[in-house]
């Protein structure tokens, strides 16, 4: 059975009646509203997820990322987008973007292991871990022995692939323990309808199924006066900290002016030279005025190379410059 073959209701429908790696992953990781939203979603307190840009780019760029590993690799990707449950207990599933072979007539018994598709845009930071815990569920499901994590960095402005990341993920009984206990809280919690403990990420979700206030309706939450005088301090403090953070930033980026790099007391100060791209108006204005570089809009790697001199003079800068602060301090303290 594959996700292919069924239609979106049907699918979602498959997924509700069991864990998946996407859900251990989730619970695991604390990702896109953690065990709260996947406990949530099971039982129908919100709207099925809708297509996004990304799930549109990463189907999009599926086969080709599959063909790509079996050229690195020479291992044959079958059963593209299959739906698979564990042999022993069905409530355990997974979608597998692909499963790995030496030949491309392969039985199940000859699989060596899986494929995992990511797609990433260029700035946005990859959540490997989660990533792990995905395969790593997918591998207990399926009973493989290992699977390859392929990893598409893609340029959203021109839909190229700039780099591709192979990582090899092999089972690992103890985390797929982790992960199975995971499950099993999961799946009781389902079951009884309730839902689990809210986490941070799942703060979205706990707001949207809050819904509107009764007017005139009153709770007595002495049982939490720890967490509401705690928030009520946090709150404070964070106020306080992101006013001053607001200041030295301000100071900073006065101070360096048009620099990119300083140093003050051994520490490294980076503040990027920002981007500068053409406008949508003056785009279109150079549309009209050359023609011979565009198709439906204007070809900026052709323009770029044809009229280097206008192609820079069109540039403006977008967005702002990123401040970027090394100390001896564990991490970097960036802006967004």
């Amino acid at each position: 059975m594959t996700a292919d073959n069924m239609t979106d209701e049907e699918w979602h429908a498959w997924r509700r009646a069991g864990i998946t790696a996407t859900d251990v992953a989730d619970a695991a990781n604390d990702t896109y509203g953690g065990a709260y939203a996947v406990v949530a979603n099971k039982l129908e307190l919100v709207p099925a997820t809708e297509e996004t840009a990304q799930m549109t780019r990463g189907h999009r760029w599926q086969e080709a990322i599959a063909d790509a590993v079996h050229a690195l690799t020479g291992w044959h990707v079958l059963g593209e987008e299959a739906c698979a449950e564990h042999e022993l207990d069905d409530r355990w599933r997974a979608t597998v973007d692909g499963f790995l072979a030496e030949f491309h007539e392969a039985t199940r018994d000859e699989v060596i292991g899986v494929l995992e598709v990511k797609t990433r845009g260029v700035d946005v930071r990859p959540n490997r871990a989660r990533w792990r815990d995905q395969v790593q569920w997918q591998l207990l499901v399926t009973e493989a022995r290992a699977g390859i994590i392929a990893e598409a960095v893609i340029d959203d402005s021109t839909d190229r692939c700039t780099a591709l990341f192979l990582t090899i993920v092999e089972a690992d009984p103890y985390r797929q323990a982790e992960l199975l206990e995971l499950a099993e809280q999961l799946w009781s919690a389902f079951v009884a309808g309730e839902l689990p403990a809210p986490t941070a990420s799942s703060l979205p979700l706990v707001k949207q199924l809050s819904g509107a206030g009764v007017v005139g309706l009153e709770l007595d939450l002495d049982d939490l006066a720890d967490e509401v005088h705690r928030l009520a301090d946090m709150r404070a403090a964070l106020e306080a900290a992101e006013a001053e953070a607001d200041r030295l930033e301000a100071v900073l980026r006065a101070a360096m002016g048009t620099a990119t790099v300083a140093r003050a007391g051994g520490a490294l100060v980076k503040l990027s030279p920002g981007q500068r791209k053409i406008p949508a108006a003056t785009s279109a204005e150079l549309v009209a005025e050359f023609p011979e570089y565009t198709k439906r809009v204007l070809d900026l790697d052709r323009f770029k190379v044809g009229q280097p001199a206008v192609y820079e003079a069109a540039r403006r800068p977008a967005g702002g410059r990123r401040l970027t602060i090394l100390t001896d301090h564990k991490g970097d303290s960036t802006d967004g």
